[in-house]
């Protein structure tokens, strides 16, 4: 077939053919240049005024050929210049119903979506217990730290000078920590100020009791516990103290460095059914505005009676 019949055929199928649907002038314009560049390969430049012809009566007629689709078929069945598309109204009389559904995206699907929420015990809102046996075991705490000091210490309330965003100075607290299985993990804290008959600074005393399936600080025990984090002593020395047959890990002597808020010695003892209690104490309570004692306010060994007393063996 030479020039003249080829321009011909393509005239009579253009005669012949109904109205094609409307197109995207970008889509048409792609499909052009992408066709004139084979085309100026395969013929040469002397043939490019007809191949320019071709093109343009070949890209009107594609979208009657192809059921009115929005850009070229390339493989994979996704169009060039266009996302998937679904018709919405029936194509034109004549011409194939040709519907393109994309294809899912990500990972494949099986059933409902999977419940992420913390499961809050006891049917809390949130971590901390306000109300309940759970609250009133962290208000026990603090009154049995309180009651736990040797004659001429005590514990008594302050209020911050200068430091009020910090909160009071009194403090305690039940906290959901974690499961264990079906074992509900507590962490129940308390911190008090501390006095000493007949001077006028104040100094830190607190508690911390993990209840049994704790995983913080692992299976440790002993020294190992008591220095596998900075807080809440760092540096200082670690020694193993027997308390009535119970062994403690007391840190004392420890040193502020930099930033690092640690208090001035500190008592670990874990439970055989891994319950964890750890008592701090420091001179100074920070960020309060009162002066520090100027003597410890009690012993490395008194400390570590408080940690090893039964009654601080809480669920």
């Amino acid at each position: 077939m030479n020039e003249h019949e080829l321009k011909s055929a393509l005239q009579d199928v253009m005669v012949a053919s109904s109205p094609p649907p409307p197109m995207s002038p970008e889509a048409a314009l792609e499909h052009a240049r992408r066709a004139h560049r084979r085309r100026q390969t395969a013929v040469g430049g002397g043939l490019a005024g007809l191949a320019v012809v071709a093109i343009a009566v070949g890209a009107v007629l594609v979208p009657n050929l192809t059921g009115g689709g929005s850009g070229m078929q390339v493989a994979g069945g996704q169009s060039a210049s266009a996302p998937f598309v679904t018709p919405t109204d029936g194509p034109p009389s004549g011409t194939p119903w040709v519907t393109v559904t994309p294809p899912p995206s990500g990972p494949p699907r099986s059933g409902p979506p999977a419940d992420t929420s913390t499961r809050w015990p006891s049917g809390q809102s949130d971590r901390t217990a306000t109300n309940g046996p759970r609250a009133e075991k962290g208000v026990k705490l603090l009154n049995d730290l309180a009651s736990s000091l040797p004659p001429g210490v005590k514990a008594e309330d302050r209020q911050r000078i200068g430091y009020a965003d910090y909160g009071p100075m009194t403090w305690r607290q039940a906290q959901f920590a974690e499961y264990a299985g079906d074992l509900e993990v507590w962490d129940y804290e308390a911190r008090t100020p501390v006095v000493i008959t007949g001077e006028s600074g104040v100094g830190e005393l607190s508690i911390q009791v993990e209840t049994k399936g704790n995983t913080r600080l692992g299976d440790l025990v002993g020294c190992a516990a008591a220095t596998r984090y900075a807080y809440p002593v760092a540096g200082g020395t670690c020694a193993v103290v027997d308390v009535g047959g119970k062994q403690v890990a007391l840190v004392t002597g420890a040193v502020p460095n930099g930033d690092d808020n640690t208090m001035d010695s500190a008592a670990f003892y874990r439970y055989p059914d891994g319950t964890l209690v750890t008592v701090a104490y420091s001179s100074e309570f920070l960020e309060s505005g009162h002066p520090a004692l100027s003597r410890p306010a009690l012993t490395g060994q008194q400390l570590a009676a408080i940690a090893a007393d039964p009654k601080f063996h809480l669920d």
